[in-house]
C-alpha cells in the first residue's frame, strides 16, 4: 500500500499499515521506493534490476543479478551447528493429550482437579514452604535502587534481584572458579549485578548469559565497557544445518570482554582467548537444544551454578534437564530458579510427570491444571468468568488461592525431580506477593 509523502523525504513511499508509518529505508536518487518495495522492474547499465524472493527465506527479496552474493551474507542462510547445540536434547518428544480451554471442560472434571490440588497442597506443602525474611538491598544493587526517578515497577525488579542474590550467598552457592549461568537472561540485569558482586579478577569466576532472543540495550554491554577498553566484542556466528536453519535457537557465542582481536577493524579470523574464566559471555540459544557442558565458558570452570529470575513456563523444565544431564551434573553445584507463567508449561516438556502420576494426576489432568494456574494472576477475573462459566461459583479470592496452590504443586514436582537427581531441593517464597505474585522459587544444591 503506497501513499504520498513529501517530495523532499528521502525515505521509501511504502506505507507500513501495521506500524502506521512509512518504511524508513532510504531510496536511490530519482526512485520512490527502496529496492525491497520497488513495484516495477528497472534497468541500470543494461543489468536486470528485478527482485526475487530469497531462496533461504521468502519473507524478503534480493536482486536477481546479485543472488549469489546475497546468499553468502543472508541472515537466513544455513548455519553450522556448534557442538553445544543438539535439536530438542532437553525437550522429549512424545504423544500427549492436547490442552483444552477450561470453557470446554465439564465443571465436574475441573472440580475434581481442584480437589486433588488442594489435597496435595495440604498434604505435602502447607506450612512447609519457607518464607525468606526481609533483607536490606544487596550492595551490588544499591546504587541503582537509590537512583532518583525510578518507577515502582523498576524498584520491584531490583528488590527481586537483590533477594535472589542474598539467597545465592546464604546457600553457599557463591564460590571462586564458578561459572554462573543465567538461564533466560533477557537483557541481563541480574547477571550484571552478579558479575560485579561475584566475579572479581582474582576469583576466576565468570558469567554465562543464555537467551534465545536477540535483544538490544543489553546490560552486559556495560560489563564490556567497565572492562579493558582495548578488548573488542566478537560474535562467533555458526552456520546452521538444514534442520535448524529456520529456527532462532542457533548459536552465536558472544564473548563480552575476553576475546581480544589483533586486527583493529575486527576482520581477522585469529581469535585469541584471554583469561576466559574472568569474563562475561552471552550465548544465543534455546534452552531446549543446549548441551551446557560443551559450552567453552563452562568447560573452563570448575563448577556451575544456574540461576534465573522468572524463567517462563516450560523453559524451567528445559533448564532443569540441561543442568542435571548426565555429563553436566558432576559440575552443577546448585541452582536458584524463580519460576513463572506455569500456564505456558507443556505436557511433553514437564520434568515430573512420573511423580505426579504416582500421586494420581495423569497427563489429561495435568493439562487441566495448566488452565487453573492462570487463576493466580487473573486480574479482576471478569473475562475468565465469561469463558469458564462452570466456575462462576468460585470467588475471585478463591480462584487466586487455587491457582497459586496449583502453581506450587507443579514446582513441587520439579523439586522431586531434582531430589531424584541428587540435589537437596526445596521451595521458598523469596519475596512478598505484594512485590510480585510470581514469588516462588526453587532452591537446590548438591547433598
Amino acid at each position: 500500500m503506497a501513499q504520498e509523502v513529501p517530495s523532499l523525504s528521502p525515505q521509501c513511499k511504502f506505507f507500513v499499515v501495521r506500524k502506521k508509518r512509512f518504511f524508513r529505508m532510504t531510496v536511490r536518487p530519482g526512485w520512490n521506493y527502496c529496492g525491497e518495495h520497488q513495484p516495477q522492474i528497472g534497468t541500470k547499465d543494461g543489468k536486470d534490476e528485478k527482485r526475487i524472493p530469497c531462496p533461504n527465506d521468502n519473507k524478503h527479496t534480493c536482486y536477481a543479478n546479485k543472488l549469489q552474493k546475497h546468499l553468502t551474507i543472508c541472515n537466513a542462510r544455513q548455519r553450522e551447528v556448534p557442538p553445544y547445540i543438539k535439536y530438542n536434547v532437553n525437550a522429549p518428544v512424545e504423544t500427549s493429550p492436547l490442552k483444552q480451554p477450561l470453557s470446554e471442560i465439564p465443571s465436574t472434571q475441573i472440580e475434581q482437579i481442584i480437589n486433588k490440588v488442594n489435597l496435595l497442597f495440604d498434604t505435602y506443602l502447607k506450612d512447609k514452604i519457607d518464607t525468606m525474611p526481609d533483607r536490606e538491598i544487596h550492595p551490588a544493587v544499591m546504587d541503582e535502587f537509590l537512583t532518583e526517578g525510578r518507577t515502582e515497577s523498576s524498584l520491584r525488579h531490583l528488590r527481586q534481584a537483590s533477594k535472589l542474590m542474598h539467597i545465592m550467598e546464604d546457600e553457599g552457592l557463591v564460590k571462586d572458579h564458578t561459572c554462573y549461568v543465567e538461564l533466560g537472561a533477557g537483557k541481563g540485569h541480574l547477571s550484571y549485578f552478579a558479575w560485579h558482586a561475584w566475579c572479581p579478577a582474582a576469583s576466576g569466576s565468570s558469567i554465562l548469559l543464555v537467551e534465545r532472543a536477540s535483544l538490544r540495550h543489553k546490560r552486559d554491554n556495560k560489563i564490556r565497557n567497565s572492562s579493558d577498553n582495548s578488548n573488542k566484542v566478537v560474535n562467533i556466528v555458526h552456520k546452521l544445518s538444514p534442520e535448524l536453519s529456520n529456527k532462532k535457537e542457533m548459536g552465536s557465542f558472544e564473548n563480552i570482554n575476553n576475546y581480544s582481536n589483533k586486527d583493529d577493524d575486527c576482520k581477522t579470523k585469529s581469535l585469541q582467548p584471554a583469561n576466559i574464566n574472568k569474563g562475561s559471555f552471552r550465548l544465543r540459544a534455546d534452552l531446549a537444544h543446549l548441551i551446557l557442558d560443551l559450552v567453552p565458558a563452562v568447560q573452563k570452570s570448575e563448577s556451575i551454578v544456574g540461576f534465573a529470575k522468572h524463567l517462563c513456563g516450560v523453559a524451567t523444565d528445559f533448564s532443569l534437564r540441561c543442568l542435571a544431564s548426565a555429563n553436566t551434573l558432576p559440575k552443577t553445584r546448585g541452582m536458584l530458579i524463580a519460576t513463572c507463567c506455569h500456564h505456558r508449561c507443556s505436557s511433553n516438556g514437564y520434568v515430573a510427570h512420573k511423580h505426579l502420576t504416582e500421586l494420581g494426576i495423569d497427563k489429561r489432568e495435568f493439562n487441566i491444571m495448566l488452565g487453573i494456574v492462570s487463576w493466580a494472576t487473573c486480574g479482576d477475573g471478569r473475562s475468565r468468568d465469561k469463558r469458564d462459566s462452570g466456575q462462576r461459583d468460585l470467588s475471585r479470592q478463591r480462584r487466586e488461592e487455587v491457582g497459586r496452590r496449583a502453581k506450587a504443586v507443579l514446582d513441587w514436582g520439579r523439586v522431586l525431580y531434582l531430589k531424584e537427581c541428587g540435589f537437596d531441593a526445596r521451595l521458598t517464597y523469596f519475596i512478598p506477593d505484594s512485590v510480585s505474585p510470581e514469588n516462588l522459587c526453587i532452591v537446590a544444591k548438591k547433598n
